[in-house]
């Protein structure tokens, strides 16, 4: 299938990258297919490209790459809403922001996306409570000893 993209280009996609969204996304309701499309083969990056919206593509990741601790506990009602069986297809992902200094990327732990990868149904979970906010630092700081010593030429 092509789709078009803002950011991307037109491209041709498979099928099985094809995520529907029943209840869209926060913000963007009305779109409810998105592709996902890896930056690269090995990465923990990904585009989710709207299919009916070129300029709407927001940057993904792996957040247990950057956060190995991570956890959330999803109620079943809500895996139910994207037909996830047992839960053993689950991919979370997180919705990156990127500011200008990509090193400052931060990553909305809050309210992850949750996709079965069989049912290739996807929503995005809003706890009513969490320990975690909308913007973690993805990238950790380097320490003041780093620095001092770049600064020194060392």
């Amino acid at each position: 299938m092509k789709i078009k993209s803002k950011i991307l280009g037109e491209m041709e996609i498979e099928e099985s990258a094809i995520i529907h969204f029943p209840a869209g996304i926060p913000a963007f309701e009305e779109e409810r297919r998105f592709a996902i499309i890896p930056m690269d083969e090995s990465g923990p990056f990904y585009y989710l490209q709207a299919l009916n919206r070129a300029e709407l593509c927001l940057v993904i990741a792996d957040p247990f790459v950057f956060f190995p601790d991570y956890q959330i506990d999803v109620p079943d009602q809500e895996l139910q809403r994207i037909q996830a069986g047992d839960g053993e297809n689950i991919s979370l992902l997180s919705v990156l922001t990127i500011p200008d200094d990509f090193k400052n990327t931060t990553a909305n732990l809050f309210a992850p996306l949750i996709i079965d990868t069989q049912s290739r149904k996807g929503l995005q979970f809003i706890p009513e409570k969490s320990v975690y906010s909308t913007r973690h630092t993805i990238f950790k700081a380097e320490s003041t000893e780093a620095r001092a010593a770049a600064g020194q030429g060392e």
